[in-house]
């Protein structure tokens, strides 16, 4: 189980439009953002070469803060579905998740269907 400290949850739930958080539980790395209104979560890992799509220093977003971008080498995926739409892994997904409360704890859990797996 994937389990948010007080911080990160509260972190997560007060992000506004356009913007960004990067976190870590234990060694897995996660991206939540708020597009459109909506909050999102994924693994901060690029399909390509999994490499962190953001970092503390920089916003996941491209210019026009439509689609997420990787820093590394400028995929973009969709804020809806994680899907890229551009770049090297065109038609891979990030991995998403869902927070949910469990025993008055706050956690991640992954959504199914979402990771197209590569081969």
């Amino acid at each position: 189980m994937l389990v948010l400290s007080n911080i990160q949850n509260n972190t997560i739930h007060a992000l506004k439009n356009e913007q960004s958080y990067v976190f870590d539980i234990n060694s897995d790395h996660f991206l939540a953002l708020v597009s459109n209104n909506t909050l999102f979560i994924y693994q901060n890992l690029c399909p390509h070469l999994n490499k962190r799509i953001a970092n503390d220093s920089f916003h996941c977003f491209d210019e026009t803060f439509s689609l997420i971008e990787c820093q590394f080498h400028g995929a973009q995926f969709t804020p809806e579905k994680g899907e890229c739409v551009s770049g090297p892994c065109l038609g891979e997904r990030l991995q998403r998740f869902i927070i949910t409360e469990v025993d008055n704890v706050f956690c991640l859990l992954p959504t199914s269907n979402e990771l197209k797996q590569r081969t």
